[in-house]
């Protein structure tokens, strides 16, 4: 007797692939994109009618649920039609007239509830395509019930054993809502299956950001609008439907509506100090993902597997901080003779860095060398600010930054972190166990693992561009305790050009498409997720040229 029932609908998934089964049942992913949106309105149109009514000596019932302990399925029969005592089930689909075996499967498995219940036999049922409003006539023979009671024994091994199916990688993937989550090209590619991906569509990105950091504003909400109010004037007015995240910086208060508003929609919100200082988030329930969770437990666990992907994170790094000096070198001659030797030795030295990360046997070791790296880059990161704006770098300072360089530095990485947490939990995944940086109560040390080969192509990037631009100058900054700050109004500033950084556009190193770096934070996690999960075998950073 099976102690839990797979739902029709989700046998239909099984038959059409057992993997989206895989990610919907044993994950519990639930995305809804336009062509599940579409057929739930479909659906609900059909359940909202009549209930039971009789015309020409048929009897219809709608919306009855069944349960099997034999079969081990259950589920809502969208009709039953009876007519001289012999009942037949109707399952609506949206569109189509397709002869489809997932479909025939699920109507057979309604045919065979039925016979169960009632102790009479249904020897066939109908398939409405709602879109075309024709039926199709499925016979429930011997061969179509014994097919159907197997993939209801494969489904239920499936859920045993929780081993995650091969993509298909056909043309089913087209339109289906998991295919961000599931990347079935990008693993096919990885195990050298296929050829290279042609895109990628990450399930959910935070395209909108609201960012909030004028002291004493409160948040409000009217109907579906989120206001930005200040003593009694709105000086914001944001349909929630283009809200992605929000962003709150030192003393902005938040009503109790908008917080559970929030949280329903699936909106975090980004805690940030007064001085930009990354705090933490409120991030609604996202995923389920237990099992995921289990597999990054375990991995932490194994010191070498945490060196492997250690060494992953340290060489994205190293690669992408190299580049950004490469890049200065080829613009142009260095001011000085001096200049351009220490420019390229701190090249050098981060490519002997490089070199040396396979041969790394511990943590220390990779800490090390990932340290000695990143003092070679922070060493001639001067050389690529204009000289004639005004500012000044010579090492790497934090809390509090000692100039308006590091000031700039630090806003940028408490952003990145933000985000970086953001898409660590849409993924499914524990920000707060990490494998390079080992556990400290309360820091984010995954987070940190992942941006490290984001900061110097996002963080470092965007404070550059700003310096560079005469976006920014010295007279932005205030001192204060002993550290420099952003003013209020050159956040703005900072804001803008974070955001238009992330929507900017590169090809992925390794599936060789356009992406943006936006996109690209949540597919870096994924592919993680889907190394964590020993579906691929390595984990690749991204790497800029």
């Amino acid at each position: 007797m099976s102690e839990t029932y797979i739902p029709l609908s989700q046998m239909n998934t099984y038959v059409f692939c057992p993997r989206r089964f895989y990610y919907e049942s044993v994950e519990g992913h639930r995305v809804i994109n336009e062509h599940v949106e579409e057929g739930k309105i479909k659906h609900t149109r059909v359940d909202t009618e009549m209930r039971d009514r009789k015309e020409r000596g048929v009897k219809v019932s709608r919306r009855q649920y069944l349960a099997s302990d034999i079969l081990g399925v259950s589920g809502y029969l969208d009709l039953i039609e009876e007519k001289n005592g012999v009942p037949c089930p109707v399952e609506y689909k949206k569109a189509g007239t397709g002869n489809w075996l997932n479909d025939q499967v699920q109507l057979c498995l309604q045919g065979m509830l039925i016979e169960e219940s009632t102790g009479t036999t249904v020897p066939h049922g109908y398939i409405y395509y709602i879109g075309s409003k024709r039926r199709r006539k499925v016979a429930f023979d011997d061969e179509l019930r014994q097919i159907s009671r197997d993939f209801v024994s494969d489904a239920e091994m499936l859920l045993e054993t929780r081993k995650i199916p091969e993509p298909v990688h056909d043309n089913r993937c087209n339109g289906c809502s998991v295919r961000g989550i599931c990347l079935p090209d990008e693993v096919a590619y990885l195990k050298e299956l296929d050829d290279l991906p042609k895109r990628i569509k990450p399930t959910l990105g935070i395209d909108n950001v609201l960012y909030v950091d004028e002291q004493g504003c409160i948040l409000k909400k009217t109907g579906e609008r989120l206001l930005v109010v200040k003593e009694g004037e709105t000086i914001r007015d944001i349909p929630l439907i283009h809200l992605g995240q929000v962003v709150l910086c030192g003393n902005i208060s938040v009503t109790t509506p908008v917080m559970q508003t929030l949280l329903n929609e699936g909106i975090p919100v980004v805690y940030l100090s007064a001085y930009g200082r990354y705090q933490g988030v409120l991030m609604p329930q996202i995923s389920r993902n237990s099992l995921l969770r289990v597999a990054q437990h375990r991995v932490a666990d194994d010191p070498g597997k945490c060196l492997a992907l250690a060494k992953a994170f340290v060489h994205g790094k190293i690669s992408n901080m190299r580049m950004m000096l490469q890049r200065r070198k080829w613009r142009g001659k260095a001011e000085t003779e001096a200049e351009e030797t220490a420019i390229e030795s701190s090249i050098e030295g981060m490519r002997r860095m490089r070199g040396r990360l396979p041969r790394a046997e511990n943590l220390p070791e990779l800490l090390g060398l990932e340290g000695n790296a990143s003092a070679d880059y922070f060493r001639s990161f001067s050389s690529m600010l204009n000289a004639e704006m005004g500012f000044s770098f010579e090492h790497r300072t934090r809390r509090p930054p000692k100039d308006p360089t590091n000031a700039l530095l630090s806003f940028a990485y408490s952003l990145l972190t933000a985000d970086v947490i953001s898409a660590i939990q849409i993924v499914g995944l524990d920000p707060y166990v990490g494998f390079f940086h080992q556990q400290t109560y309360g820091r984010p040390c995954l987070a940190l693992d992942l941006m490290e080969e984001f900061r110097p192509i996002i963080a470092d990037s965007v404070v550059v561009t700003l310096i560079n631009n005469r976006q920014i100058t010295p007279d932005d900054f205030t001192q204060s305790h002993g550290g420099w700050f952003l003013k209020d109004a050159a956040r703005k500033k900072f804001y803008a050009a974070y955001e238009k950084r992330k929507n900017e556009t590169i090809t992925h190193p390794v599936f060789k498409y356009k992406i943006t770096f936006r996109r690209a934070l949540e597919l870096q996690v994924r592919l993680l997720a889907k190394c964590l999960m020993g579906e691929i075998e390595t984990y690749t950073s991204l790497t800029v040229r």
